[in-house]
C-alpha cells in the first residue's frame, strides 16, 4: 500500500471518525438530525452541466444534465447510513461523476430513517426511477449507490419485484459497499473479525440499523432490512465493490449466493486492505485507482 494510504489510515484512526456511529439509537439519531438540519443542498453551476432542482413525493432530486440530454443516464444514491442527508461535496463528486462518465445524473435527496421507515426512502427513490424512465429507455439506465445508497440501488430490484412488477428493470446496478443488516450469526462472525480492520463503520452499527431502519414501524418488509433475502429475478447485470478492510464486507457472500440463487450475471471487485466505500473518495492512489475503475465500468 501506498505511503499516502498508510498515513490516511492513521489519520482516521486518530479523528475516531468510527466513534462517530457509536452511542445509543437515540443519542445517534439526535446527533444526525441536528446534523442533517444544518445541510443544505448545494447550488452548484457548471459550464459543461445543467443542474436542475426538481422534486419528487415533496423531497429533493437534483439532475445534472448534458446539453442536450445525454442518451443514457444514472440514478445516483449517497449513503449515509440512511440517517444523513447527502453532504456538498459529495454532491460536488456526483457532478465530476456525470462530466467523466457523459450520463445524465438523478440525485435524490431521499426521506431519511431519522423520520421515516424505510419504506419510505423505497418509495421515493422507485418514483424517482420512474421519472427517469419519462425520459430514458430503461436499458439506458443505471443505479449507483454508495454504502446505504448500495443498498437502496439493488433493493429497486427486489422492490419492483414485490410491489411493482409492470416498473422495468434497470440496465445495470452498482452497489458499492451496500449497508445490508446481519442476517445470521456467521455473517456476524465475519462482520466482528473485519471490524478490527474497520477505521470507519464499527459492527455494532449494523445491529443498530435494525432499530433505525424499522424507525418504529414493525411492517418494514425482511427484504429492506436484510437485502440478501430479497427476490433478484429478472435482475441486470449487478457490480459489487467492497474493500476487504470493511466490515460490510462480511455480507459480500450471502450476496453472492443471492446472485447466483437467481442467475445473476454479476461481479464481485474487492479492493485489497481497502476502506469501506473507497471508489467514492479518491484521495489515495489506490482510491484513485477505484474511482476511475468505476467510472470505466459505468460508462458502459
Amino acid at each position: 500500500m501506498s505511503f499516502q494510504y498508510e498515513f490516511l489510515k492513521r489519520l482516521v484512526r486518530m479523528i475516531g471518525l468510527k466513534r462517530m456511529w457509536g452511542g445509543s439509537v437515540d443519542e445517534l439519531l439526535a446527533k444526525k438530525r441536528k446534523q442533517n438540519a444544518t445541510n443544505r443542498v448545494p447550488a452548484l453551476r457548471d459550464p459543461e452541466i445543467q443542474v436542475v432542482r426538481t422534486e419528487v413525493m415533496g423531497f429533493p432530486v437534483l439532475q445534472m444534465l448534458h446539453a442536450g440530454r445525454a442518451k443514457k443516464a444514472n440514478l445516483f444514491l449517497i449513503g449515509g447510513g440512511m440517517v444523513s442527508a447527502p453532504r456538498p461535496g459529495s454532491v460536488k463528486k456526483a457532478l465530476r461523476f456525470a462530466k467523466e462518465t457523459g450520463l445524465d445524473l438523478y440525485v435524490p435527496y431521499y426521506p431519511l430513517c431519522t423520520d421515516y421507515p424505510l419504506t419510505k426512502a423505497y418509495e421515493m427513490v422507485h418514483a424517482t426511477y420512474k421519472a427517469m424512465l419519462r425520459e430514458y429507455a430503461p436499458e439506458n439506465i443505471s443505479v449507483l449507490g454508495t454504502s446505504s445508497g448500495g443498498n437502496l440501488a439493488l433493493g429497486l430490484v427486489a422492490y419492483i419485484n414485490a410491489e411493482h412488477l409492470d416498473t422495468p428493470m434497470p440496465a445495470h446496478i452498482m452497489a458499492i459497499s451496500p449497508g445490508t443488516c446481519v442476517a445470521d450469526e456467521e455473517e456476524w462472525r465475519r462482520m466482528q473479525e473485519l471490524d478490527r480492520l474497520d477505521v470507519a463503520i464499527p459492527a455494532q452499527y449494523m445491529k443498530d440499523a435494525e432499530i433505525i431502519m424499522r424507525c418504529g414501524d414493525d411492517s418494514v418488509p425482511e427484504y429492506m432490512i436484510w437485502l440478501q433475502k430479497g427476490d433478484f429475478t429478472n435482475c441486470p447485470r449487478v457490480t459489487f465493490i467492497y474493500g476487504f478492510d470493511e466490515t460490510l464486507y462480511a455480507v459480500a457472500p450471502s450476496f453472492e449466493r443471492a446472485m447466483q440463487k437467481y442467475g445473476v450475471d454479476y461481479k464481485m471487485i474487492v479492493g485489497k486492505g481497502m476502506f469501506h466505500c473507497y471508489p467514492v473518495f479518491p484521495i489515495v492512489p489506490e482510491a484513485k485507482e477505484g474511482w476511475r475503475q468505476m467510472v470505466e465500468l459505468m460508462k458502459g
